[in-house]
C-alpha cells in the first residue's frame, strides 16, 4: 500500500515529512487535512487533531518528529539522520529547535499572520507581526548564526534532517516577507540559500507557489 501523508504542505511540519518522502524515494498520497477543518474520525490517526499524521499499512503515527524517525528506521537506504551518536544528538537538538523556537517565531507569529490569515479573509495583526520580529527574532537569527558551518549543512556536505526542519520554518518566514540580513548574518543566509536551492525544497517551493501566488 502507498503511504498516505494528512496535511497541508504550506505547514512546515508537513513540509519536513513530505521532503523526507521524496528523499528516500517513498511513494505516497497527500490527504490535504487543514488544522480547525480535520475529518471525521482524524482523532484515531492524530489524537491531538494536529497536522502531520502518516498511515503506512497499519501503521498510523502523528507529529513530524516522529514520523521522520519512523521513516528513518523503517526505510534507512538513503539516511537523513547522522549514525554518529554525537552527531545524531546534535541532529535532534536542532530539530526540535526548529520544532519548538522557530516555529514560533516565523510561523504562529510571522506567517500565520501575513500569510494564513488573509487566505482565510482575516485581517493581519501586525503590531503583533513587529513585536515578534523586534522582540524575538533576533536573538532567534543570532543563534542560529553561532552554529553555522561556512560551507555545507549543518552537520555534513548532505542535506539532512536539522536542515530540513530549519529550512521549512525559514521558507514560510519568506513566504511571508521575510529574510535574515545577509550583512548582518552571513553565515545563515548563505546557509539558507544553499538550502533552498536543494532540489528538493525547490520541487516544494513550486508546488507551494500555486497556493501562495509566488510563481
Amino acid at each position: 500500500m502507498i503511504m498516505k501523508v494528512y496535511g497541508a504542505t504550506l505547514s512546515p511540519m508537513v513540509r519536513k515529512v513530505v521532503v523526507a518522502l521524496e528523499m528516500k524515494g517513498l511513494e505516497y498520497e497527500l490527504d490535504p487535512v487543514i488544522p480547525f477543518h480535520t475529518p471525521e474520525g482524524f482523532e484515531k490517526i492524530s489524537p491531538l487533531k494536529r497536522i502531520p499524521a502518516l498511515e503506512d499499512g497499519e501503521v498510523k503515527l502523528a507529529d513530524s518528529t516522529i514520523i521522520c524517525e519512523y521513516l528513518e528506521d523503517r526505510y534507512p537506504d538513503v539516511a537523513l539522520y547522522p549514525t554518529d551518536p554525537v552527531l545524531k544528538a546534535k541532529a535532534r537538538w536542532f530539530e526540535e529547535y526548529a520544532d519548538t523556537v522557530l516555529m514560533k517565531v516565523t510561523a504562529e507569529g510571522l506567517y500565520f499572520e501575513r500569510v494564513v490569515k488573509p487566505l482565510l479573509g482575516m485581517e493581519t495583526n501586525e503590531e503583533k507581526v513587529q513585536k515578534n520580529l523586534r522582540d524575538n527574532m533576533p536573538s532567534t537569527l543570532q543563534y542560529m548564526e553561532s552554529v553555522m558551518p561556512e560551507n555545507g549543512f549543518l552537520l555534513g556536505e548532505s542535506l539532512m534532517m536539522a536542515d530540513i526542519a530549519i529550512g521549512s520554518n525559514f521558507i514560510n518566514a519568506g513566504y511571508a516577507g521575510f529574510d535574515p540580513d545577509a550583512a548582518q548574518y552571513p553565515l545563515f543566509a548563505a546557509y539558507l540559500q544553499r538550502v533552498k536551492a536543494h532540489p528538493a525544497f525547490q520541487l516544494r517551493m513550486k508546488e507551494d507557489a500555486k497556493f501562495i501566488n509566488k510563481e
